[in-house]
């Protein structure tokens, strides 16, 4: 069994929230290529190692986080920092290996807000 160190983020984008947030795209060796890398201080990241999900609608944290990759070694821990944060409801998780990130934080902007909840030990 493997196990690797990974941050989460929990996030409620509402209809008004940019489109193509996630959505990476070369521009030059200057701009970050997204939106969400360039909040989190990286010019790119390596979406091998990043899982993101984004339905319409908002549900209950267990509801959203259950069921992506590893979800039964950090789902009691997310939905407790989520309850602990006051969050209910999210339609966005991400989850991304530790080195993909190196000062991953909480952001907001028009129409959206993303929650950093830590760094959670997956096991598969």
């Amino acid at each position: 069994m493997s196990e690797y160190p990974s941050h989460i983020w929990l996030g409620l984008f509402a209809p008004e929230a940019p489109d193509n947030y996630f959505v990476q795209e070369y521009v030059d060796d200057e701009t970050p290529e997204s939106q969400f890398g360039a909040e989190q201080g990286q010019h790119s990241f390596d979406y091998d190692f990043v899982e993101i999900s984004f339905p319409n609608d908002p549900r209950p944290v267990r509801e959203l986080v259950n069921g992506h990759s590893y979800s039964a070694s950090y789902l009691e821990a997310v939905v407790k920092k989520a309850t602990d944060l006051g969050i209910s409801e999210a339609n966005v998780f991400v989850l991304a290996r530790k080195d993909e990130f190196e000062r991953p934080r909480s952001v907001s902007g028009p129409g959206y807000k993303l929650w950093y909840l830590g760094e959670f030990v997956c096991r598969g």
